[in-house]
């Protein structure tokens, strides 16, 4: 009998998402693109903005609108249907094994670095121009590279540091999990979502791999919180690494072709080193049978 009243609790919440069609999430997310990036082009015609048609700085600035605009328009619907999102969201659990999460993300972190130069190493031979753009393509720009460096600059980090790891993981593992794992079982919206993600971020193999341990996170500590402070945690390392080893465009040239293929075998080395911890994570903590989706687990908890 408790199995049963379990399996409709779960049941009737599961249906709950069937509204939020992965579909419908791509045309909002092209629908609001397409909205800002009209509104900024007005705004630039009409002499509001003093920027440039090419500026950088619309790139930062049409991601944060349009994610953040995308994740409100998703809330708001969620709670028409009465989709709690404390239930989706979670709590930070108390005594939570903080240095063990560091040192999974260290090593994959090292893992992802490493699978994006041996996959753009590859690509080189076969499109050296798009892998030279890539690599041309610094954090952060001076005066030289927009009207407005600061405000540039500022946007970015936002959007690296907080925009990104909120809204990212609020759709990839918080609604598209549960929309899928409600669809086709836990283990295929772990993977499917993590594909998904890979392809976006344009990495793959090691965004792949690192959307794999997210999900993974976030169903066995049942917070989103989690994932999203790996996140974070991830992109900060990348933009520390990047500040740190990128020489200023006016003193050093940047990193060229030829130096960048020369590293394939120390990245090759970073990938044996860190796959088997990486690895034995994910089989460790791959979903059974009966693991419940985050949503379902913290409300049948709250609710008894």
């Amino acid at each position: 009998m408790i199995f049963e009243g379990q399996r409709c609790l779960y049941m009737v919440t599961a249906d709950s998402f069937r509204f939020l069609r992965a579909r419908s999430l791509v045309l909002g997310l092209f629908g609001f693109g397409l909205f800002f990036g009209l509104l900024l082009d007005v705004l630039e015609a009409v002499r509001v903005l003093p920027l440039q048609p090419d500026d950088p700085i619309l790139a930062p600035a049409l991601y944060t609108l349009t994610f953040v605009s995308l994740c409100g328009w998703i809330v708001r619907r969620c709670r028409s249907r009465r989709l709690r999102l404390r239930y989706l969201m979670g709590t930070l659990p108390s005594g939570y094994p903080w240095r063990h999460l560091l040192g999974l993300m260290a090593a994959v972190f090292i893992f992802s670095l490493a699978a994006f130069q041996l996959s753009y190493y590859g690509l080189s031979w076969i499109m050296p121009s798009l892998v030279e753009s890539t690599l041309q393509k610094p954090l952060l720009l001076s005066a030289a590279d927009t009207a407005a460096p600061g405000l540039y600059n500022g946007l970015t980090l936002f959007s690296v540091l907080l925009v990104a790891p909120v809204t990212e993981e609020f759709l990839f593992r918080g609604i598209l999990l549960h929309r899928w794992g409600s669809k086709w079982g836990i283990g295929p919206a772990v993977v499917l979502t993590s594909v998904l993600f890979g392809l976006l971020h344009m990495n793959l193999v090691g965004l792949f791999v690192f959307g794999l341990v997210l999900a993974l996170l976030y169903l066995h500590s049942r917070t989103l919180w989690v994932p999203i402070l790996a996140h974070a945690l991830n992109n900060a390392i990348a933009s520390s690494l990047e500040l740190a080893t990128s020489p200023t465009r006016t003193t050093v040239a940047m990193t060229t072709l030829e130096e960048f293929r020369a590293g394939w075998w120390l990245a090759l080395l970073l990938l044996l080193l860190s796959a088997p911890w990486v690895g034995r994570y994910i089989y460790r903590s791959w979903p059974r049978q009966h693991t419940q989706l985050p949503y379902f687990a913290n409300r049948q908890q709250r609710e008894g």
